[in-house]
């Protein structure tokens, strides 16, 4: 199971969702995320500092949290080469959904390599659904 940011994100800061997220990825062994979702992740982090949500300890201890998870095994990480692009290309060519270049890498790393995906992001979901890649 690829998940994406949206999912990532409460898994690590106390959003609405975070329940939730947190017994699905309990219940999956293969949890799969990029470089890319690492990243964003990081400024999910940052920008719930900036605005006063986090202290700067507790941000910097979440993300040591991560970075622990992601050193002990928890999550596996999909490699962002020419086909993910490829798919993330045909994936922004042929959807009718305005979709951002970054959602696109997302969407094409489960197309690519025909994983299913985990997001709460609607437009996301929406282009999912139309190209078949499976949701969690």
């Amino acid at each position: 199971m690829y998940i994406d940011t949206s999912c990532l994100a409460a898994y690590y800061l106390p959003e609405p969702k975070s329940d939730t997220v947190q017994k699905i990825i309990q219940q999956n062994k293969t949890i799969i995320i990029s470089y890319l979702t690492e990243i964003e992740l990081l400024s999910a982090i940052r920008k719930s500092q900036r605005i006063g949500e986090l202290s700067e300890n507790d941000g910097n201890k979440t993300w040591n949290l991560f970075k622990r998870h992601r050193k002990s095994g928890l999550f596996d990480i999909a490699e962002l080469d020419a086909d993910v692009f490829k798919s993330a290309e045909l994936l922004m060519e042929t959807t009718s959904t305005a979709l951002r270049s970054l959602d696109a890498i997302h969407l094409g790393i489960a197309h690519a390599y025909r994983f299913d995906l985990y997001t709460f992001d609607k437009t996301m979901i929406r282009v999912a659904n139309e190209f078949k890649i499976r949701l969690v």
